[in-house]
């Protein structure tokens, strides 16, 4: 009498048999099968950037030092941002049709949502697709359905792409006037505050470290109706001054760069990371 082991054996060895014969008898390709990229673009040989919207047009461009906003105005880009937008030409799908043999407007191609142009390839953004959370995309004369992960990052306008930080490093701070405290940066790179030695040079390296590091919880656009309570006056490397207004310390600190057009909301608990310093930190 065949042991059960025995018997279990012998039918792992008949399915093994059974499943090579179907491969080699219906061509079944073993494995995963790699979905079809939609570009043979790089993202790394991207080098500007346009986004256009019904409420704005944006263009940018890959420095050196990262992607820098170019208009409507000129400043940092989140670079973490942008390189997760651009990585839509990795895309992977199998759903595509040709955009001569379809009807566009039922997709909202006619009229798109977006245009996103990547060097010289354009992406426009049409209807989301109800199943799966997908949304028609064409590119050149071919359209895809896409996870929809890239049209609301682009609706956030100038609010998602920009720089979270206060004085992003690569603008080259050399002074920064507070309430009661100016800094001032050495020919060494260290700080000094000008007619007063009541905090130590780890206060005031800190305290303008936060201003370039630290990053807005939000980022809104300037409410010109506010009333300022305080002038916060920045210099920078190229010699242009930003001048900041403080808008509120509670219950949350915000900051409006009008010359930019945004405000950044921070924890109100940063006041004395961002506008002032505590006397009772200063090392004996």
């Amino acid at each position: 009498m065949l042991s059960r082991r025995m018997i279990i054996n012998f039918v792992l060895i008949f399915l093994i048999i059974l499943f090579t014969w179907v491969g080699n008898r219906f061509d079944v390709q073993p494995g995963f099968q790699p979905q079809l990229a939609i570009t043979d673009i790089k993202a790394a040989d991207i080098l500007s950037m346009e986004i256009k919207t019904a409420d704005a047009s944006l263009t940018l461009a890959r420095r050196p030092d990262g992607w820098r906003i170019e208009s409507p105005i000129r400043w940092p880009a989140n670079n973490v941002n942008i390189e997760r937008l651009i990585d839509i030409v990795n895309s992977q799908t199998e759903s595509r049709l040709d955009a001569a043999e379809i009807d566009l407007a039922p997709l909202g191609l006619d009229f798109p949502r977006a245009m996103l142009r990547l060097n010289d390839t354009r992406v426009l953004f049409g209807a989301s697709n109800n199943i799966g959370e997908r949304r028609y995309t064409m590119i050149d004369s071919t359209v895809f359905l896409l996870p929809d992960i890239h049209l609301p990052f682009i609706s956030q306008g100038l609010t998602g792409i920009v720089d979270r930080r206060l004085l992003p490093r690569k603008l080259g701070l050399q002074s920064l006037a507070l309430p009661g405290l100016l800094l001032s940066r050495n020919p060494d790179d260290s700080w000094q505050a000008d007619g007063t030695d009541d905090f130590s040079s780890q206060q005031l390296q800190q305290l303008v470290s936060n201003w370039q590091a630290l990053e807005a919880t939000r980022i809104k656009v300037y409410n010109a109706s506010g009333t300022p309570r305080q002038k916060i006056r920045a210099e920078l490397g190229d010699g242009q001054g930003q001048e900041f207004y403080l808008m509120s310390i509670d219950p949350e600190i915000i900051i409006a760069n009008p010359r930019i057009g945004l405000q950044y909301h921070f924890s109100s608990d940063l006041y004395y990371q961002l506008i002032s310093l505590r006397h009772d930190e200063n090392p004996a």
